[in-house]
């Protein structure tokens, strides 16, 4: 495992049990699958090699489909603004594949930024998410973590 892959992990896995242990519902269901789409991604890597961003990669389109399925429900239904941050993000990295399918000459660079980057995204929204709560709490007590649907 290269230092890279192994400082990323640390840092979503860092992340993910920060949201678990000061999040309330929303955030340890983010924190949940934010963690299991970084160890679904790494293992399809430590057993497959790493993608060269020249042509798009079905199965990180079929991951990361899933995950925006997951963080967009999440944003829709958690009385949270954070996980709006978070789908966005989301929603930018599957358009990378789109965008990449459609038109793959020259996009190798855009493909790369626009499915790696994001994810970094989700993960500050998701720590800043689990520090807002935290100081909700601490101010108003507790408060609806759903929305009524």
């Amino acid at each position: 495992m290269s230092l890279e892959l192994s400082l990323t992990l640390s840092l979503f896995v860092a992340a993910g049990l920060h949201a678990w242990l000061r999040g309330g519902p929303p955030e340890r269901l983010a924190a949940a699958i934010i963690v299991a789409w970084i160890l679904t991604d790494a293992t399809y890597h430590l057993l497959f090699g790493p993608s060269g961003f020249d042509a798009v990669d079905p199965v990180h389109l079929w991951i990361d489909g899933a995950e925006l399925v997951a963080i967009v429900w999440l944003a829709l239904r958690a009385n949270r603004l954070w996980p709006l941050w978070a789908a966005a993000a989301q929603l930018i990295c599957f358009s990378g594949h789109i965008a990449a399918f459609i038109e793959p000459a020259g996009w190798t660079r855009a493909y790369w930024a626009m499915t790696q980057i994001p994810p970094y995204i989700q993960v500050i929204a998701l720590v800043s998410g689990a520090a807002a709560h935290t100081r909700r709490m601490r101010r108003i007590g507790r408060y609806r973590s759903w929305r009524p649907v």
